[in-house]
Order: C-alpha cells, then sequence, then structure tokens
C-alpha cells in the first residue's frame, strides 16, 4: 500500500486536497445562483469524458458511460430530497441545506478514480481490456451522473419555489 502512495504523481495529492475541501464545504448551508448549479456538472462531464482512455473501443466506453451516468442520476433523485431547499428572500437563489453525501461521493470517485490510475501505471496490459474500460466509463459517469441527478433535483426545486414564490408577489 505504501509503494503505491510513493510512487503517486504530486499532482494527485493537490488533487484529492481539492476534492476534500469541497466536500468539507458542502456540508455547510449555501447560497446556489442558477450559474452556479450548472457549471459543477458541466465541468465534471468535460473532465470526464476527456479522462477516459478509449483503446479502440469507443462504443463500449461511452456507452458504460451513458449507462453509470443514467444510473447515478436515477440514484441522485433518491438520495437527494427536496426537502429542506428554500429560495431566499428575494427569490433567485436556492438556498441548499449542508450535508456529508457530496464528500462521500467525491471521495468515492477520487479512489476508483486513483485505482484506475495505479492499475494503468502498474499494470498497463490490462488498461485496455474490456472489464477495465467498462469499470472506468461506468464509474466515471456514474459519479457524473449523481452530480449531475443533485443538480437536476436542485434546479426542478428551484423552478418551483421561484414560481410559488413570483405567485405570493403578485397576489
Amino acid at each position: 500500500m505504501l509503494d503505491a502512495l510513493e510512487g503517486t504523481p504530486l499532482w494527485v495529492y493537490g488533487a484529492f486536497l481539492l476534492v476534500c475541501y469541497y466536500g468539507f464545504s458542502a456540508r455547510k448551508t449555501s447560497r446556489e445562483s442558477q450559474q452556479s448549479l450548472i457549471i459543477t456538472p458541466v465541468v465534471l462531464v468535460v473532465w470526464s469524458l476527456l479522462s477516459l482512455s478509449y483503446a479502440d473501443r469507443v462504443e463500449l466506453t461511452v456507452g458504460s458511460w451513458f449507462t453509470g451516468m443514467l444510473l447515478g442520476g436515477l440514484v441522485a433523485f433518491a438520495i437527494f430530497p427536496r426537502r429542506g431547499l428554500t429560495l431566499d428572500e428575494e427569490g433567485k437563489h436556492l438556498i441548499v441545506p449542508g450535508t456529508w453525501k457530496v464528500l462521500g461521493i467525491s471521495l468515492l470517485f477520487f479512489a476508483v478514480k486513483y485505482f484506475i490510475g495505479y492499475q494503468a501505471a502498474v499494470h498497463p496490459e490490462f488498461s485496455a481490456t474490456v472489464e477495465m474500460l467498462a469499470l472506468a466509463g461506468a464509474a466515471s459517469g456514474f459519479t457524473v451522473g449523481l452530480f449531475c441527478g443533485r443538480t437536476g433535483v436542485f434546479y426542478l426545486t428551484w423552478l418551483a419555489l421561484r414560481d410559488v414564490h413570483e405567485s405570493k408577489r403578485t397576489i
């Protein structure tokens, strides 16, 4: 185990600290604008697709990524409830209660990506196997699906609360 950590590039430790910071900051209540809700999923989708190894099996990799994303999105609708979400006084920002779930999901994603990267470095002959390509695609897609689904829950709630807020102002 220590050999794996000793051979890890420094940027991976920086990425780990960034993941931890993001996860710990998500445990506090936050104000989210419409734009801030969209930024994280867009960045994760781009990063996820660019980080995949396609190894001449684009259909397998992208197919497993989309399957993982759909499953992750469905799970997100189950584990990120609408309860507790409110609008600020002006009706422009969504107040999101803090949760430890984001830290758990982020650390899980980091661990899977670390495992895949470690396997590619130590056993490069296995990194292009069907199993590894499917695992990498599905794991990346699942995590992106969780964050996109979370954003979907928040955005739909934001729209519903905004409509209620606007109808109260017109009465």
